[in-house]
């Protein structure tokens, strides 16, 4: 499989869009704690994404087979054709950003982190959605995420993990307990072409 590799997708976000997006409707007080923490996460922050293109090889009225692997996803189920192509992805805020919040000890620094990483998952999501939508010239995308809504087990996260074929150690993504993706700013999911 050809595997796309970002060791550091592009991101930069100034004070009025860290505002907007982090819901702080202009309090000075809360800016001044996020403004060091930002500009530390500038200098840290590697987030990485890796994405592959795969086939629908199978459909059937309970499941979907993506390269022969089974999921049982009644909502992938309901937006994908056999033959179609899909695009398995993970997107994280990397290591190095997950092991920098570690260190912080304030409820408000550990806020602001945490919604910066929210934040830089959003745009790696982005990032791919972009470069899939690029690549075969698609307008729109629909993205799948198990275990988000809908009674897409968790537990299919494996299967889709294990489709990454031991890739993920490049942009230092593993899998831990109850199948959860790790480092814990991360997602993992499914694009497909959204009619």
């Amino acid at each position: 499989m050809d595997f796309k590799i970002f060791e550091k997708f592009p991101f930069a976000y100034d004070m009025e869009t860290l505002d907007r997006e982090l819901h702080l409707r202009g309090n000075e007080a809360m800016l001044d704690i996020l403004e060091p923490i930002y500009e530390r996460v500038e200098q840290i922050a590697r987030p990485k994404a890796i994405y592959f293109q795969a086939e629908v090889t199978e459909k059937t009225d309970e499941s979907v087979k993506i390269n022969g692997v089974l999921f049982k996803s009644a909502l992938l189920r309901g937006y994908v054709e056999q033959g179609e192509p899909v695009f398995p992805y993970i997107v994280t805020v990397g290591t190095e950003l997950d092991d920098y919040s570690k260190t912080l000890k304030d409820s408000m620094d550990l806020f602001m982190i945490d919604e910066i990483m929210n934040l830089l998952v959003n745009t790696g999501k982005v990032f791919v959605a972009d470069a899939v939508k690029e690549e075969l010239g698609w307008q729109l995308v629909q993205d799948y995420v198990p275990g988000n809504g809908e009674e897409w087990s968790t537990v299919e996260q494996k299967r889709l993990f294990d489709m990454f074929a031991g890739e993920t150690t490049k942009i230092g993504v593993t899998l831990g307990d109850n199948y959860f993706v790790l480092p814990g700013r991360s997602t993992i999911g499914i694009l497909s072409q959204k009619r």
